[in-house]
């Protein structure tokens, strides 16, 4: 099997696929607001895990009198491998005869859409380890010929279950996120700025008993508050605003969430959008809380592909298998979410 470019330049397919991953960042798979894309000319990973934490606060001194000595934070210094990612599809023998009689157009959109697919499923397995990344602190793969853990470190009263499930309307949810809050603001010195969850624990929260009693008083006889009621009384709180977040990816056919219809996770602020020349839209590759950081592939230092300087980052190429004839549409990444300042997140299971 070797490279084809018959039909198009491996350039012009790396370049179409990448901006498709943008599109998707800001579209469809927003936790890369949270852990934003960034290449890196590397395999390997390494960050100092830690973050300042609370800010230590300097001391008063009388007139010639020397300096305190202040500290640094307690950091650790984290490595490994970026592990590979990819998907290939086969235009086959029999496809082949089938578009015997189409345009070259034809076909070159053929490979387009494969790449698009491909492209579209590496970043969808992305984005499962982003979602597991936040709700767990860590990523564990198990799969591919790959057995890995990575554990960012993240506190252990940062990962939480409610007392009493919310599916029980009388249980106390707007204490617990009270308490909560109070944990992270701990750990951090500052609140979280967003609370990523699920429609279905927002609805919960909508009729939560504790919760009408806040807005609406214990006499009303309401069963229910609207969203603006519910984000009013959080704001008022000073808890930070529910982000309603559902996607799900295909795995092995069986649909799997990216978070958990049960948890709620506490963030700091998202990664912000900038605007191209082109007018397009892109999540900035600075976060907090760290990145997904997208490596160097073997195929992006091929000649052939003509990524001279430009080689991190997920890559697409068409391949040529003569006997059989068939041709393979394959995109390939490495890559791993990374949280830099695991205690900037927090993860409840609330039923």
């Amino acid at each position: 099997m070797y490279l084809n470019t018959d039909y198009i330049e491996p350039t012009e397919l790396t370049g179409y696929v990448r901006q498709r991953l943008q599109d998707l960042a800001v579209n469809q798979f927003r936790l890369s607001r949270f852990l934003p894309d960034r290449p890196i000319d590397d395999i390997d990973y390494r960050f100092t895990r830690g973050g300042e934490g609370l800010i230590e606060a300097a001391t008063f001194r009388s007139y010639d009198t020397p300096s305190r000595f202040g500290s640094r934070p307690g950091a650790v210094r984290v490595s490994g491998q970026l592990p590979p990612v990819s998907r290939q599809i086969k235009l086959g023998e029999y496809d082949r005869l089938k578009l015997r009689q189409a345009s070259d157009d034809a076909i070159v959109n053929a490979i387009y859409d494969d790449a698009d697919r491909m492209a579209r499923a590496v970043a969808a397995r992305m984005e499962l380890a982003r979602g597991e990344a936040l709700t767990t602190g860590k990523v564990v793969i198990n799969e591919g010929g790959v057995v890995a853990s990575v554990d960012y470190g993240r506190k252990g009263t940062h990962t939480v279950v409610a007392g009493t499930p919310w599916t029980t309307l009388t249980a106390p949810a707007l204490e617990n996120l009270i308490a909560w809050r109070d944990t992270y603001r701990a750990s951090n010195g500052a609140s979280p700025a967003a609370a990523l969850t699920s429609q279905r624990v927002i609805s919960l929260l909508q009729r939560n008993a504790e919760v009408i009693a806040a807005i609406a008083g214990t006499q009303t006889g309401r069963t229910r508050v609207n969203r603006a009621e519910l984000d009013d009384l959080l704001a008022s709180e000073e808890l930070p605003p529910l982000v309603a977040y559902d996607a799900q990816v295909a795995v092995n056919k069986q649909t799997v969430r990216v978070i958990a219809e049960d948890k709620l996770v506490f963030t700091a602020d998202q990664a912000p959008l900038v605007e191209g020349e082109d007018g397009d839209y892109a999540v900035a590759d600075a976060s907090e809380m760290g990145a997904t950081l997208w490596g160097t592939t073997a195929e992006s230092l091929e000649e052939e592909y003509g990524l001279a300087g430009d080689e991190a980052g997920i890559v697409a190429g068409v391949y040529k298998q003569p006997n059989p004839l068939s041709y393979f549409t394959n995109a390939v990444g490495i890559g791993l979410p990374v949280l830099a300042n695991p205690d900037l997140t927090f993860s409840a299971d609330v039923f």
